[in-house]
C-alpha cells in the first residue's frame, strides 16, 4: 500500500519512516522548515544505541501534487487533534473522494468530526503507545518502544496492521475502537494538565498528596463514564490501561507509591505536552479532560476533577488565568479543585 503522512512531527516521522524504510510508498506532507531539512539530510530515528536513516524521504509541501501520478492508498493523520478539522477540508479540497484517514490524533470525538467531514467509513481509529519525541527537525528519538492499536473494523484493517508489522511495529487489532480511544486516553490524562498548570514534572504532581488526589480523581471519573458508556479500559500495546484504571480504585495510600513509580518510568521527569500549550496557544485538553467532563455533562456523571483542569489550563492558555498565579502553587490548584467539588481533597 501507498501511505501519506498528513502531520510530520514526531508521531508522524516515526510511523511514515519505519514504513519506509520496510519499503512501502510513503510521502511525507510537511511544513517548509520540517520539508527543507528532510530534503537535506533524511530523517533519523534513534531508539537506545540504535539510529536508523531514511535518507531520501519522499517529501512534499502541497497536498495537492500528491493526488497526482499514484495517489495514496491511505493517510495517515497524525496532526493535533485542534488541527483535524482544517486537515479534513484540506483532505476533501484536493483529495475528493478520499482514501482512508488512519486517525493517530489523541483524545475522543476526533474521528466522529472527521467521518462528518469526509463521510461515513472514512476513519479508521488507531493509537500509538510508544512514546517519541523530535530532537530536532529531521530527528527524532523513540524513548519507549510499545506498539500501535488499530481499528479492526475497516475493510483495510489488516492490511495496514500487516503493513505496519513488517515496518517492525507490534500491532494490536480491536473491535471496539472506542474503547480502544478511550483507554488511550486514560493515559494521556496521567500528570499531563495538572503539570502543565503548575509548571511541574509528572513526579512532582504524584509525589505531592493532594496532586495525588486530583489525579486519581480525574481517572476515576473517565473510568465511570466509560463504565456508563458500555466498556471497561482494555490493555493497550506496552501499556496496561486496565490496571491503571483498576489501581486508581484502591487506598491512596496504597497505590500513590506505586502509580508514582509507574508515572516516571513512562514518562520520566520530562515535562508532558500540555506544558507547551501555554505558549503555543492552543491545546488537545478539549479533547482529554474536556473529553471526560462534557461526555459526563451529557450522562449524568460527576466530574468535577476533570472539569476544573481543563478550565483551568484553558484560563491559561487564553490569558484570562496569568501563569504565575498557578506556577509552583498546589495550593491554589487544589483550592480550586476543593470549590469545584472533586472529594477527598485536603490542603
Amino acid at each position: 500500500m501507498r501511505y501519506l503522512v498528513f502531520g510530520t512531527g514526531a508521531v508522524g516521522s516515526y510511523i511514515g519512516g519505519r514504513l519506509a524504510l520496510a519499503g512501502y510508498e510513503t510521502v511525507f506532507l510537511a511544513r517548509p522548515q520540517t520539508a527543507e531539512a528532510l530534503s537535506k539530510s533524511g530523517l533519523y530515528i534513534a531508539y537506545g544505541d540504535q539510529s536508523l536513516h531514511l535518507a531520501n524521504p519522499a517529501v512534499t509541501t502541497n497536498l495537492a501534487l500528491t493526488s497526482k501520478g499514484s495517489p495514496p492508498d491511505a493517510i495517515l493523520l497524525t496532526v493535533k487533534a485542534y488541527d483535524a478539522l482544517d486537515s479534513a477540508r484540506q483532505i476533501q479540497q484536493h483529495l475528493p473522494g478520499p482514501p482512508p484517514i488512519i486517525c493517530f490524533i489523541n483524545g475522543v470525538g476526533n474521528e466522529a468530526s472527521l467521518e462528518h467531514a469526509l463521510g461515513a467509513g472514512s476513519v479508521i481509529p488507531a493509537i500509538l503507545t510508544s512514546a517519541v519525541r523530535k530532537i530536532h527537525e529531521g530527528a527524532i528519538k523513540v524513548e519507549r518502544k510499545r506498539g500501535i492499536g488499530l481499528s479492526a473494523n475497516h475493510p483495510l484493517s489488516r492490511q495496514i496492521a500487516h503493513d505496519f508489522h513488517n515496518a517492525g511495529f507490534h500491532v494490536r487489532l480491536y473491535s471496539s475502537p472506542d474503547q480502544m480511544k478511550w483507554s488511550k486516553l486514560i493515559t494521556n490524562l496521567v500528570g499531563n494538565a495538572s503539570s502543565a498548570i503548575l509548571g511541574w514534572t509528572p513526579g512532582a504532581v504524584f509525589a505531592n498528596r493532594g496532586l495525588y488526589r486530583l489525579e486519581i480523581e480525574s481517572l476515576r471519573e473517565a473510568v465511570r463514564v466509560m463504565q456508563q458508556l458500555g466498556f471497561f479500559p482494555a490493555s493497550l500495546p506496552g501499556v496496561p490501561a486496565n490496571l491503571l484504571a483498576a489501581i486508581s480504585f484502591l487506598p491512596a495510600w496504597a497505590t500513590q507509591p506505586l502509580l508514582r513509580r509507574l508515572v516516571l518510568s513512562g514518562r520520566g521527569e520530562k515535562l508532558p505536552s500540555f506544558c507547551y500549550d501555554i505558549k503555543r496557544g492552543r491545546s488537545e485538553v478539549q479533547w482529554l479532560n474536556g473529553a471526560v467532563a462534557l461526555k459526563g455533562t451529557q450522562l449524568g456523571i460527576p466530574t468535577p476533577a476533570n472539569h476544573v483542569l481543563c478550565e483551568t489550563l484553558l484560563g491559561l492558555i487564553k490569558g484570562s488565568i496569568k501563569p504565575e498565579f498557578y506556577k509552583d502553587q498546589p495550593t491554589v490548584l487544589l483550592e480550586a479543585a476543593i470549590r469545584a467539588g472533586v472529594p477527598g481533597i485536603q490542603v
